[in-house]
């Protein structure tokens, strides 16, 4: 039996022998370089391994720690600290509450030093202030600051939000 082919270069039809699969040889037409391929008959087919469903939800599972991982770090977390030697006791003196407010209010009057004072203040607290910020920004219950749309509060809330996470 030979093996069939066209030539890449000319298009005719060339009949190899079948040991010659697999090698280079030259069109008898137009000289050009052909490769000749290995017959049908002889390429042994390679099944798939069958799925890891272990591997498999392992791989989802990365996926969704780096998908939050990558919008934690989207949010102002940027500098590799992610919170976790937070103090876990509230401090005394800290009420959080007025002092998202108060940051809000400096960030109104472009007072930049005093919301920075107040987001070093809240860090002290850090679980305590994320957990009341989170909760604020999720219900909707932002501080009512005169002067200063309720879209713009929201926006220096989420601001200092991303401070207290560094």
């Amino acid at each position: 039996m030979s093996i069939d082919l066209h030539c890449p270069q000319c298009q005719k039809l060339i009949r190899a022998p079948d040991n010659a699969g697999g090698k280079r040889g030259k069109c008898p037409y137009c000289g050009g370089s052909v490769y000749i391929p290995t017959p049908p008959e002889e390429t042994e087919e390679i099944g798939l391994a069958p799925i890891d469903q272990t591997e498999e939800e392992r791989a989802r599972q990365l996926r969704r720690e780096a998908a939050l991982f990558a919008a934690d770090v989207g949010h102002g977390t940027e500098g590799g600290d992610l919170g976790d030697a937070e103090p876990d006791a509230p401090s005394a003196g800290v009420d959080i509450d007025s002092d998202i407010e108060a940051f809000v209010i400096a960030m109104r009057d472009s007072q930049l030093d005093d919301a920075e004072a107040v987001s070093d203040r809240l860090k002290q607290v850090t679980r305590e202030a994320r957990k009341r910020i989170q909760q604020m920004l999720a219900e909707n219950t932002c501080p009512v600051v005169p002067d200063v749309p309720p879209p713009v509060v929201q926006g220096f809330v989420k601001t200092l939000l991303g401070r207290v996470k560094q």
